[in-house]
Order: C-alpha cells, then structure tokens, then sequence
C-alpha cells in the first residue's frame, strides 16, 4: 500500500521547487530578483527563528557535522564543537580529499594547522606560496567576541563550500545579517532523515539573500538549511546538520591542542599585504556605470579619488555609502571624486539599492571577468573583501588603501591631504 502523502508537506515541496530547490532534481535554476521575492513577516514564523538563536546561544556545549554542498558537487563537511565560554575545535575536509583545515581556540590561543603540505591560501603571496609549506602552525590571539569564525575559513580558501550558518552565534557572536532581515515565513513541516521540522524561509537585503531552514521539533535546532544569494550570478548552497548533541560533555582533549615537536610556527600574509602600495600607479580601467555609458578612472586626473569597492550584500556597505554620498555632494566641486565600484551585484539589485537611498555618486557596476581579475591582480583584493578602499592622488598614484567599515578617522584626513585635497577644519 502506497504511504499517505501529507498535504503540508506537499505545499512545503511545491513551494521550495518553485524557489529552486528543483536545481538538485531536475535541473531547474533558482529564481532571479524581482520585488516580488521580498519576504512578508509571519509573527509565527519569525518566533521559530528566534527560538532557533536562542537554544543555539543558551546552549552550554553543541557539537555537530556539517555536510556543505553546492549544485556543481563541491562540498565540504565541517566536524565542530563548540563550548562555553569561548572554546571550539573545527576540521574542514574536502569531498574527495583527506586534508584537512583545524581551527581550535581553547579559550587562550587560536590555532590553526593542517597536516603535512599546507595548501595554498587565498592570502598567500607570490613570496609565501613556497614559503613554509610543511609541518607549520598559525598561533593568533584567541577569537576577541563578535569575530566570526567563518570568516576565519573563508579567509584561508581551503573549502570548496561555505557554511550557511555561522557557528560564532553559539558564542553570542553578532550575525552581520540579523538587522538585514526582511521578513521571515513559514513553509510548513517536511522531515529530515525522519525527523519531524517546521520550515522556514528567511529573506534578507530586499531578496538579495534567502535561506531555509529546516528547524528540528526536539531541539529547535537546524537540520538542514538551504541558501540563495542573488548577485552577478545566482549561488546555492545546501547545509545538512548530523550528529547534532546538546549539552553533551566536551573533554579536554578535544578543546586543547599543542605543535607536535619539530613543527614551526608560520606567520600568515594578511589580506593587505596584497594591496597596492602607497606610490605605486593606479590600473586605469574603463568599465560600465550604474547608470549610462562607461567610468574610466583616468577622467578623474586632476582630483582626488576616493576608490569605494562595495556591494549591496554587504551590511556594513550598505550603511558607509550613505555617509560617502554625504562627502560627494559637500566636495565633488573641492576637488575630491567619490567613485564607487561594484564588481559582485546583480545590476537590477545594485541600481533598485542606489535608487531607494539615493546614491547619485558615480559608480562601476560591472561584473565581468574583466572586473574581477583587475580586482584580484591589479588592486590585490585576492579574498574579494569590502569594503575596500583606495586614496588615489591627482596623478593617479596610490596614497593609501584599506579593509573594512571603520577606520581611523585620522588617518583618512591625513591620507586626503597627502593626497592633495585642501579640507576645512
């Protein structure tokens, strides 16, 4: 006798082959933007997600695998513990491959290894790639609260797939995209594995970010969840939650962890150390606008340039264009060019962001394979990190150049004046 089908769990399918979860089945891609994929909030649905947060954060230890995958059959399975108050152990392996990434913070130390050859990493230089490649350990300041811990692997590049979820809300860490949330809905119940779960989807950014959420009844606790980011192309990852414990003891062997004898620590490159110097030439590049036409940077000889590289899906970029905005009105006739450049976004997404918070500086919009290799070889941005920021003089000569959302105030005035630009004070 055939199974009963339960109605729920039918709408719960249909409505997930519609987003594209067809593209693991039949080959169907995930929907792109329009306003239309804007999630409503459901006051049920939303309270789901939050008891979510909150036994991931009451809990006193959590461990489980990971299994991260993507439709092109890259995956990633991450074995992790985590405990209160600041200690987790995380191994990475790749599908096919015995290698494998640790990352261990006992509360003290993060330390990070692999065993035998390193791989190369994403912050590796011409000079490092051959630099240490054996038996090498990284020791940092152990994670300072609110620092992520999948940034740290995303960092280093070794993962063929990323995780969704990010294991620093165990450690009460901030998620970058927990004031980004558009609504949240329920899609019914669906089993994992035979276990009983209430779906939910997450909208996040104005549809730019979608997730579902396969939330166990038993412990509130993802068992499955499923990401679509909607930029310049359209990415899908899928996460599997197994072996999930709760408040299981976590000894010490497992959170503690010392360099076997003869092996050496290794001083990493950081991401900056692949930007462009100060003096060093500019590349000029032509490239299309957000608007009309094309921006060619050697237009802007004469002023100072301030270089912007952002997104749309990034919430820090989202906040500091407003005040970049403010700049371009008060100083584009003093001789300062705010110029935006976007090389990740969706153009229909980018230019509805731009609209809705009126941004009318110039900016690249161009996700070509153009753009993205003068982002990598010619400004050294290999982690494809933003906000990114270029001090370019009237002669096109780099000034100074960072990483990140906030930034020494001082240190931007005295690069602008270094530049040339004459501020009032």
């Amino acid at each position: 006798m055939r199974d009963k089908i339960n109605p729920r769990s039918v709408t719960v399918v249909a409505g997930l082959l519609l987003e594209g979860w067809a593209l693991y089945v039949v080959g169907a891609a995930p929907q792109r933007w329009r306003p239309s994929l804007i999630v409503k909030d459901e006051p049920t649905a939303h309270a789901l997600y939050e008891t979510m947060m909150q036994a991931i954060q009451q809990a006193r230890s959590l461990s489980y695998t990971s299994v991260c995958s993507t439709p092109d059959d890259r995956t990633s399975t991450y074995r992790v513990w985590l405990k209160k108050p600041n200690s987790f152990h995380m191994e990475q392996t790749n599908d096919g491959s015995l290698k494998s990434t640790t990352l261990l913070d006992d509360g003290g130390s993060l330390w990070i290894h692999w065993v035998g050859d390193r791989p190369t990493l994403l912050i590796d230089t011409q000079t490092s790639r051959g630099d240490a490649r054996s038996d090498v350990y990284i020791k940092k300041a152990t994670l300072a609260a609110g620092s992520s811990i999948s940034n740290e692997v995303a960092m280093f590049g070794t993962a063929l797939a990323g995780l969704i979820l990010d294991p620093s809300i165990f450690h009460k860490g901030p998620d970058p995209l927990e004031g980004c949330i558009d609504g949240i809905r329920s899609r019914g119940v669906n089993p994992v594995r035979g276990e009983e779960c209430d779906v939910i989807e997450v909208g996040f950014l104005q549809a730019r970010r979608t997730r579902y959420l396969w939330l166990s009844r038993q412990d509130h606790l993802p068992r499955r969840l499923k990401e679509i980011v909607r930029d310049a192309e359209i990415r899908v990852t899928v996460e599997e939650w197994s072996n999930v414990a709760v408040n299981a003891e976590i000894g010490p062997k497992i959170l503690t962890w010392s360099p076997p004898k003869d092996w050496r620590p290794w001083d990493p490159p950081k991401p900056e150390d692949s930007l462009l110097e100060s003096g060093q030439e500019a590349p000029d590049f032509k490239l299309d606008s957000a608007r009309r036409g094309k921006i060619k940077l050697s237009d802007y000889r004469g002023h100072v340039v301030w270089l912007y590289v952002w997104d749309a899906g990034t919430p820090q970029c989202r906040e500091e264009i407003a005040g970049l905005q403010q700049l371009h009105q008060d100083y584009s006739d003093k001789g300062l060019a705010i110029l935006g450049f976007n090389g990740t976004d969706n153009r229909r997404i980018a230019r509805a962001f731009l609209r809705a918070n009126r941004i009318t500086l110039p900016s690249v919009l161009d996700s070509s394979e153009t753009t993205v290799r003068l982002m990598r070889d010619g400004y050294g941005n290999r982690t494809k990190t933003v906000p990114l920021n270029y001090i370019i003089n009237p002669q096109g000569i780099v000034v100074y150049a960072w990483f990140g959302h906030e930034h020494d105030p001082e240190q931007v005035l005295a690069a602008l004046k270094d530049a040339g630009l004459g501020l009032a004070q």
